[in-house]
């Protein structure tokens, strides 16, 4: 038992000082002298502070507008290319990078490489530009709080919920009971209000009026091949394409090209491999794994 737990532990070595030398090769995020366009990426779900589980890892909020206000005030930075694949993730996430992007003083671009949606869309619409692949998935402007109601299943098995609150609404989203009428109400009328924000601020950066958007604004995802006629993106192409138009926008015609490559713990690196193994099997498009500990206020993603 001793000699397995030291084979496992140098086989663990070995994989943490593989990982940090191709850190240390592979990630340059150095600014050089000349014009240079920035490339920053959006991968994944976004969070606040890109929290992880054991079920799933996030991207930080935080750390991609650290990464904006970096590139923003670097003089020798021209433009700025955001390469997205992500499905969206939580209202305040997506908020704060959208912002982010939309005080940007310089040419700014969009790239959807193979996912666009909700609250990564909503980053990608306040873009001077909108490029996509022809097979990517963009779209999907709506709002969702859905969750799991175990009710039916307790009293299947004669289990009683024991309400205790000091307020009616405390328990508002437990899992345990059913809405009540006033309480599906009240909720939609919130979602409805996150709702009306992400539209106006969808069009806005889109140059649409809202009845434009409002009709792209069901939930429905679209391929890119369909978007360039409804409004949602302006060009077909890849990473490279959105760099050349990156250049045109900030007049440059050579210059440098540097990637604001993810900065990963070990463990973060360990989730990533492990999700394409397992956690990606069965996730809905745009959908997100429910906290079960959070009983008492309602995930509301984009």
């Amino acid at each position: 038992m001793n000699k397995l737990f030291k084979v496992l532990l140098f086989l663990a070595f070995l994989w943490v000082l593989s990982y940090g030398i191709a850190y240390l090769f592979f990630t340059d995020t150095t600014i050089s002298s000349e014009d240079t366009i920035a490339v920053i990426p959006i991968n994944g779900m976004i969070t606040l502070n890109g929290e992880s589980t054991l079920l799933q890892t996030s991207t930080s909020a935080q750390s991609i507008v650290d990464k904006i206000n970096e590139a923003s005030t670097n003089e020798n930075v021209k433009a700025i290319v955001f390469e997205i694949n992500s499905p969206g993730g939580t209202v305040m996430g997506s908020k704060k990078i959208a912002n982010a992007i939309d005080n940007i003083q310089k040419p700014t671009v969009a790239v959807i490489t193979e996912y666009g949606t909700s609250g990564a869309y909503w980053a990608a619409s306040q873009t001077d530009f909108i490029i996509a692949d022809e097979l990517s998935i963009l779209g999907s402007i709506s709002v969702i709080g859905s969750y799991l109601d175990f009710s039916g299943l307790l009293n299947d098995h004669n289990i009683t919920y024991q309400r205790l609150v000091t307020g009616d609404y405390k328990d508002l989203s437990t899992p345990y009971k059913e809405l009540t009428d006033d309480e599906r109400e009240l909720l939609m009328l919130r979602l409805d209000a996150i709702h009306d924000f992400f539209v106006e601020d969808v069009a806005e950066g889109r140059s649409m009026s809202r009845e434009e958007l409002d009709k792209l604004s069901e939930g429905l995802f679209y391929i890119g091949l369909d978007s360039i006629d409804i409004g949602l993106i302006d060009g077909l192409g890849d990473k490279d394409t959105a760099i050349e138009k990156a250049k045109e926008l900030s007049n440059i015609t050579n210059g440098e090209v540097t990637e604001y490559a993810e900065e990963e713990s070990w463990f973060d690196s360990f989730m990533t491999y492990s999700a394409y193994s397992s956690f990606h099997i069965g996730q809905g498009i745009g959908s997100v794994i429910l906290n079960p500990e959070s009983n008492q206020d309602i995930q509301i993603n984009i």
